[in-house]
């Protein structure tokens, strides 16, 4: 009890210092976190439950869930980025706790409250656990159900995961059941009933009732009320391809499948249809309750599916549905098609994402295999969290629509994963591993040693000033170089303080306070706030030309008219005594015989992310 409470409360304190430190100190990055923010604020200021909409027109990208919170938060704390935030940030320490939890029943205590720490501080983790888009919030729904998985079902077997429930069934038939009736039961015979049943494993591995997985299915149908389909078919794609594994490993080790042989082409090959049989398939979804929970799943998610289709006449359903989940499947969406090679964008995007922790990653990966191959104690833990990350791996691998983000439900099973690695290598006393440790921190110095200019640089071109925040990548060279030092002595405890508390200390620089430097060349909320001061507490108008960025809609507070010709900028600009016009300066020139002599430019500020210029036009 002692332990549970104080990896709690330090993971707690953690997670609160990553994901609220400036957490409202800076204004909204990039146009998903513009977008959300502002459907959340429109349909905050119309007492609107149903409908999302972004700059009065209907937005489909996402579903509700992620408008709901911002609705719940804005009520708590008015307007603001805070506000927006919020959610992302307070689930994300949920999540932080549910891995721990799901690390404690897998594994240990000690392997959970690491790889607590490991997702804490992966740098894309830790971004986007901070703004304003659904991510975060599938992420905690995600790890919820699987979190509600293993609990069921260590409660089974002991109170661990991978119990010694197996133990019990290791003689028992797998395709036949045995029954007693009372004359039998009298001479003390036993007949066997060939019809097919449950096979032996999945009496462990599943809730013995679907009453007992309506935890799990109830946060599938919140997943799906924050990102779609995807909320329920990925974790029981995840969840089922671990039960067919399971079951194939112990048909080999009873003998009833054989083991394959020859070419790697022909084993891969044999091995697809021995798990893939279409009998245990069908067992596994039977035993999983999969009718069950979805019907669990559209009870929750439904109601409102259906109340915006009838509000919008369809086309919320028809557009969110077949352009923006059938659709990125198939095509890219957005300039989102990432690297040409599907598989290859993720092998990149995954390591950059769990930076500083990049370097471990590989060789946790090649640990995981061979304790496949040595039929490890905990091999149904490590089976479930690579299915896990593998069906969200190679489902978005697949998909013509890429980003980092896409990845990030399965960042908790990789951090299960390095975590398993970490603790295993700490308490071998033995020299086994300790090259391989030796030079992942010095790849890890590498990276920092790389990570240093680049800063340099970028902040040279696009944040002039900026430059002394490049001194952070020297943060996990000093953290991989003490390793290294405490390495060579054999104190391998100190080493993984020193990994853990450079990461720690990078993450809360890099998302905590960068942003709020950052936040200062923004654009928009500095020609909002320009256009106010002028107009004098007036309301105002605010318009663009050959120009947009979600985030002026968020600062201005209203509707924003999207000129597109010379004369709708001078008509817009007429129309209104407190009306502006954004543009970059490269089109001032088409404007100039349009404009009336009382309209001149009032204020200049470099695009940010961008080396060009962009001027506020109005009256003067």
């Amino acid at each position: 009890m002692k332990q549970l409470i104080r990896h709690q409360s330090l993971l707690v304190l953690m997670a609160l210092v990553v994901f609220f430190t400036g957490l409202g100190r800076y204004p909204l990055f990039n146009e998903d976190e513009s977008r959300n923010a502002t459907c959340g604020a429109e349909m905050f200021r119309r007492a609107d439950w149903i409908v999302p909409t972004f700059n009065n027109e209907l937005r489909t990208d996402k579903p509700i869930l992620v408008y709901w919170l911002m609705l719940a938060s804005n009520k708590l704390f008015g307007i603001s980025e805070f506000s927006a935030r919020f959610a992302s940030s307070f689930l994300s320490i949920g999540t932080t706790l549910l891995t721990w939890h799901l690390g404690r029943r897998l594994y240990s205590a000690n392997v959970g409250f690491l790889a607590a720490v490991i997702l804490c501080t992966c740098l894309l983790f830790s971004a986007v656990g901070r703004a304003a888009t659904p991510d975060a919030t599938l992420v905690f729904l995600v790890t919820f159900a699987f979190a509600s998985y293993v609990w069921v079902v260590a409660r089974q077997r002991g109170g661990q995961f991978c119990g010694d429930g197996l133990s019990s069934i290791e003689n028992e038939p797998l395709a036949t059941e045995i029954r007693t009736n009372d004359t039998e039961a009298e001479s003390g015979e036993q007949t066997k009933s060939l019809s097919p049943v449950c096979h032996p494993v999945l009496r462990m591995l599943v809730p013995a009732n679907w009453k007992l997985a309506i935890p799990m299915y109830a946060a599938m149908g919140m997943a799906v009320l924050a990102k779609g389909p995807i909320g329920l078919i990925l974790p029981v794609a995840s969840l089922a391809l671990f039960l067919l594994l399971a079951i194939r490993n112990r048909d080999l080790e009873q003998g009833t499948l054989v083991k394959p042989v020859g070419p790697a082409w022909r084993r891969g090959f044999v091995a697809i249809m021995q798990t893939f049989r279409l009998r245990q398939v069908l067992n596994v979804v039977r035993n999983l309750n999969v009718l069950i929970g979805t019907g669990i799943v559209l009870a929750i998610a439904m109601p409102w599916y259906v109340a915006v289709g009838i509000t919008t006449d369809g086309v919320w359903l028809r557009e969110f549905l077949l352009d923006h989940n059938l659709g990125r499947a198939l095509s890219p969406k957005e300039n989102h098609s990432g690297f040409p090679l599907y598989v290859l964008y993720y092998c990149i995007a995954l390591p950059l994402g769990c930076f500083p922790w990049t370097a471990f990653l590989p060789v946790a990966l090649y640990r995981m295999k061979q304790r496949f191959q040595e039929s490890d104690r905990f091999r149904d833990s490590d089976v479930l969290v690579a299915c896990w990350a593998g069906v969200w791996f190679l489902f978005f691998s697949l998909a013509s629509t890429r980003l980092p983000n896409y990845l990030l439900p399965a960042y908790p099973a990789i951090a299960l994963i390095m975590a398993r690695y970490f603790y295993e290598w700490e308490r071998d006393d033995v020299d086994a591993g300790v090259y391989s440790f030796n030079l992942c921190c010095r790849a890890t110095m590498i990276g920092g040693a790389i990570m240093t200019p680049g800063i340099m640089i970028a902040a040279y071109l696009l944040f002039s000033g900026e430059q002394y925040l490049g001194p952070a990548g020297i943060i996990p060279v000093i953290g991989a170089f003490a390793a290294t030092r405490f390495l060579d002595v054999e104190n391998r405890r100190r080493v993984m303080q020193c990994l853990t508390g450079s990461a720690l200390f990078l993450t809360i620089l890099i998302v905590g306070f960068a942003p709020e430097r950052i936040g200062h060349y923004q654009d928009s909320p500095l020609f909002i706030e320009k256009a106010k001061q002028m107009a004098a507490g007036a309301d105002i108008n605010i318009g663009t030309y050959g120009y947009f960025e979600p985030s002026v809609v968020y600062y201005a507070g209203n509707q924003v008219s999207i000129l597109n010709t010379p004369w709708e900028v001078a008509d817009f600009l007429a129309s209104h005594p407190h009306a502006f016009v954004i543009t970059p300066l490269s089109r001032h020139n088409e404007l100039r015989d349009v404009l009336t002599g009382d309209i001149s430019e009032v204020m200049r500020h470099r695009n940010f992310l961008h080396r060009t210029e962009l001027i506020l036009l109005g009256r003067n």
